[in-house]
């Protein structure tokens, strides 16, 4: 039951409003800023000068013709805001219905049409740590990729790895040096990261030793084939340890090709530049004036440097391109951290090519970076930077700590897990308040870490969402009965105000899903969740579930089944784990 169409279908004839008006007219409906002034509102200032008559006038006009009908229980003026009761027997047999009948299903909105969307996240560099930095675009762009599927999007995922650059000079530099096949063998990244720190030091001390890395990349970039043999090896060792930390957190990606696989394609987009008349000479370099398209003063897109060397901002130009003769995507997405201006200047010199070269649209217009900020705090019991496998362990075992410590206080809420089991939850438990703690803020936002705090059972943490979810299963363990019942004959039951907010809360779910697409906001949904279990939570607080009679009993496990079912859809699209049991 779409309820805003139906209002206003109603509403357009008497704010004489022709019918292709209907959704947007819809559109406008609100939320009220609480509850007493009902469950929709109309704001009617818009309507002012075509009606010529005062927002407060048309609001008590409306009131007086909008009669009561399956949906609509009453509506009245306040001011210059018509508000408007719901039928609640009606629209939560509605809304328990949607639920239940497909709870998968629940929320979804074809925005995307099968438009494809490549979605560039994580992008860690070979021979460097993965660490806990990478986490934050890691997980945005796990949790775009699952929204933007969710909504009628094909999502192309792809891991733009670092894995060209003067740093794998130092690395060869150092394998020729003091290289050591067996703790090669052993140490795979873990060793070409001591390598790679050891070679940089020396270069500190000794400007020869980079002018040595430099000449080992010149003849990687002209194909030496032992340079090229040692880079592919050490490329694959790198990924093999990436791809551990990446099965863990249940990401994939449909392509590794990063920085060398494009390499190829940089001097054709460099001479498609010049050839359009778009790159200039500035002293000595090959640049594109982006200025005038961005709208402020910023440095021109450097395209190629003086010594005739080309940029990380030519890659990224030939890979944009290539990217779109490829996917003909409606958006390529760029989730990195505070690298606005570079992403600027690379889309500004696209749309300039796309111009000069005729296209019928500006394709490059669907570039974006969608950016975060920092986290602050973050450390090992050794107070070191972390790689992000190490920080995934310790997750785990202080999950563990603080569950076995729940279970010895309170055994009836936290009964005993041994062995696998155990080891299962705090895995989950210590993941979702790793990936929660990261999305409970808006992503602009710098975060401050503290391990006390993103493990807490209760407040805004990914383990009081997972414990909300197995404290319903344990609900439903306890009767044995599923979610079922005839909705329209139970849905009356489902009187006080606790149990419809719940539902108004549930409808609200899609709407919530479509601003985190739309708004690139992971945020928009941890926070619904976390008020949902909010909702849930005080409304087991103060009525009973089980016992309360066959009527009242089925229709409140109705309403507990559908709320389990969006909590569980929205946690698995934050990347997080649903427990029933804890």
């Amino acid at each position: 039951m779409d309820i805003e169409l139906h209002i206003a279908r109603r509403l357009c004839p008497a704010l004489e409003l022709p019918p292709d008006q209907t959704g947007t007219l819809a559109g406008a409906l609100v939320r009220p800023p609480t509850p007493a002034h009902g469950d929709l509102a109309l704001p009617c200032f818009g309507f002012a000068r075509s009606l010529r008559r005062s927002p407060q006038q048309i609001a008590a006009s409306l009131a007086g013709k909008l009669e009561p009908d399956e949906v609509i229980a009453g509506a009245e003026a306040a001011g210059p805001y018509l508000n408007i009761r719901l039928n609640r027997p009606a629209v939560t047999a509605s809304v328990l219905g949607d639920v239940l009948a497909d709870p998968g299903a629940y929320g979804r909105r074809d925005l995307g049409r099968g438009g494809v969307v490549v979605l560039d996240f994580s992008a860690p560099n070979i021979a460097k740590p993965f660490h806990f930095g990478h986490l934050r675009s890691t997980n945005l762009g796990a949790i775009l990729g699952r929204l933007l599927e969710h909504m009628g999007y094909r999502v192309f995922r792809k891991n733009y790895l670092g894995d060209w650059g003067t740093q794998f000079g130092f690395v060869i530099y150092a394998w020729q040096r003091w290289g050591d096949e067996w703790a090669l063998e052993k140490g795979a990244i873990d060793y070409l990261v001591s390598l790679y720190i050891r070679a940089y030091q020396e270069s500190e001390g000794d400007p020869g030793v980079r002018e040595q890395a430099r000449e080992l990349f010149r003849r990687l970039e002209q194909g030496d084939p032992d340079i090229r043999a040692l880079w592919a090896r050490f490329r694959e060792l790198s990924l093999a340890g990436f791809m551990d930390t990446y099965r863990r957190l249940g990401v994939s990606f449909d392509s590794y090709d990063g920085e060398a696989a494009i390499n190829p394609q940089v001097r054709p987009i460099i001479e498609r530049f010049q050839r359009a008349g778009v790159a200039v000479q500035s002293e000595g370099a090959l640049v594109v004036e982006v200025s005038d398209v961005i709208g402020r003063e910023i440095a021109p897109c450097m395209l190629q440097k003086s010594d005739g060397a080309s940029t990380y901002a030519a890659r990224d130009c030939a890979e944009a391109l290539d990217r779109f003769e490829r996917h003909g995507f409606v958006a390529n997405i760029y989730v990195a951290s505070r690298q606005e201006d570079h992403f600027a200047q690379v889309f500004a010199a696209l749309g300039k090519l796309a111009e000069a070269e005729g296209w019928r649209e500006n394709w490059a217009q669907r570039c974006e970076n969608i950016s975060f900020g920092f986290v602050r705090g973050m450390s090992t019991r050794k107070g070191e930077a972390v790689w992000l496998s190490d920080v995934l362990d310790e997750a785990r075992d202080r999950a563990r700590r603080v569950r076995t410590q729940k279970a010895a206080q309170n055994p009836q809420g936290f009964p005993e897990l041994l062995g696998a089991d155990l080891d299962e939850v705090s895995e989950a438990v210590g993941q979702a308040a790793l990936l929660y703690f990261d999305v409970s803020s808006r992503r602009m936002s710098d975060i401050s870490f503290d391990w006390n705090t993103v493990l807490q059972f209760e407040g805004n943490t990914g383990p009081y969402l997972q414990y909300t979810h197995a404290r319903i299963g344990g609900i439903f363990r306890k009767t044995g009965q599923v979610a079922s019942g005839d909705l329209a004959e139970i849905a009356p039951l489902l009187e006080n105000e606790e149990e419809w907010q719940l539902v108004l809360h549930l409808r609200a779910y899609a709407d919530t899903l479509e601003r985190a697409c739309v708004h690139r906001e992971p945020f928009e949904l941890a926070n619904y969740l976390y008020a949902l279990c909010s909702l849930v939570n005080t409304f087991y607080n103060r009525h009973k579930v089980l016992g309360t009679g066959p009527g009242l009993e089925r229709a409140r496990l109705a309403l507990l089944g559908a709320t389990q079912a969006v909590l569980a859809g929205g946690l698995r699209l934050l990347g997080i784990r649903p427990l029933d049991r804890m």
